[in-house]
């Protein structure tokens, strides 16, 4: 489903994100007021002064040994404010001596750390592809650490083929998961760092007296009552409701803003199982309801 898949999405992606960003081009004047539209470039760029300027690259030049980037020649920087995000950060891309990308950083403006990633790929390094899982998790570790990211508990590590592993700390609040949220580092073949990211998005106030698991299973049943009245319904079953934060979006209203909102809402997930002439339309299914009053916030749906 989606929220999962961008969490567990490659961070090669983040190459290609990054690409995307430094050739997009800044909307028109005041349009960083208004609400992101899909269609629209997601980041404008801000004015930025050449002290912080200095320091974005300071950062950068910081972090790259620590990470086994390559020196390089010069570097750009831009502050981005990315209004799909919700965030301002400085983007900062190291260049070789032919003038051609070899990384991109992103900071928060009060230098924390928010995105890396070693541009390139790097082919045939699959000397390290039996790398045992706690190898590759020491690895990952002192990759987060040497970049400054704390990590604890135990990750998920999965193989993405010849693009070597993805490493994910997932967020938890009180035990409770925070979808999207965490920090992922992703590694060669060979155990050599290729990017990294952290997401750490506020959180909305917890509701003082939440509905409860069974509340939250019938709330969804009659939401499923309401979009397929037909014969379909009885292939489309709750299987299971956990409680999760999570953004609230758009994809059963389509009158709500395109992008997420900035700040993190308490959810219960319903998960629905699709059977029959169901399934023919609907593969999986996430209906989130506020885990205060129940009401639709959302959720996921794959055809």
């Amino acid at each position: 489903m989606r929220s999962l898949l961008r969490f567990l999405a490659p961070l090669a992606a983040v190459a290609l994100l990054a690409a995307v960003v430094l050739a997009a081009a800044a909307p028109g004047p005041g349009s960083g007021a208004d609400p992101f539209l899909a269609g629209q470039p997601s980041s404008r760029v801000l004015p930025l002064e050449a002290a912080a300027r200095g320091r974005a690259v300071a950062r950068l030049q910081a972090l790259a040994p620590r990470l086994g980037l390559a020196p390089a020649a010069r570097h750009t920087v831009q502050r981005l404010d990315d209004r799909f995000e919700h965030a301002v950060y400085d983007e900062v891309t190291a260049l070789n001596g032919q003038d051609r990308p070899i990384a991109v950083a992103r900071f928060e403006t009060d230098g924390r750390l928010r995105m890396a990633v070693r541009l390139g790929w790097q082919l045939g390094e699959t000397r390290g592809s039996g790398l045992a899982a706690n190898a590759l998790v020491r690895r990952a570790w002192t990759v987060a650490g040497d970049a400054g990211l704390a990590v604890a508990g135990v990750p998920t590590v999965v193989r993405q083929q010849s693009a070597g592993w993805l490493v994910s700390w997932p967020r938890t609040v009180a035990g409770v998961p925070v979808r999207g949220d965490g920090v992922k580092v992703t590694l060669w073949p060979d155990g050599t760092f290729h990017a990294l990211a952290r997401s750490e998005r506020p959180l909305a106030g917890a509701p003082d007296r939440p509905i409860d698991a069974a509340a939250a299973r019938r709330l969804a049943e009659e939401r499923l009552d309401a979009w397929f009245p037909g014969p379909e319904r009885a292939g489309l079953r709750v299987s299971e409701v956990s409680l999760a934060w999570t953004a609230p979006n758009d994809t059963f209203d389509a009158t709500l803003p395109d992008a997420p909102e900035p700040a993190l809402r308490l959810a219960w997930i319903a998960a629905v199982a699709a059977t029959g002439a169901a399934a023919e339309r609907v593969e999986a299914l996430e209906i989130a309801l506020d885990a205060g009053d129940g009401r639709l916030l959302g959720g996921d749906v794959a055809r």
